[in-house]
């Protein structure tokens, strides 16, 4: 059976890139220390880093299990 995938979700190296970072490290690294991070979602919403938006898009930091 197929998983229903979320089509608003992009991975977090397509997030780096629309956020204007070249990598995902240092994309990474800038969003330790934010309160807010953008989502991994298509539709640009933020979250809280331990946190998912209304689309059910998580942080990049959740993604990467860093949190």
């Amino acid at each position: 059976m197929n998983a229903i995938t979320n089509p608003y979700r992009i991975k977090v190296s397509q997030l780096a890139e629309l956020n204007g970072y070249e990598s995902r490290g240092e994309f990474l690294e800038d969003c330790c220390s934010d309160s807010v991070v953008p989502a991994c979602c298509t539709e640009g919403c933020e979250v809280e880093p331990d946190g998912t938006c209304e689309h059910g898009c998580p942080s990049p930091l959740i993604v990467m299990g860093l949190i």
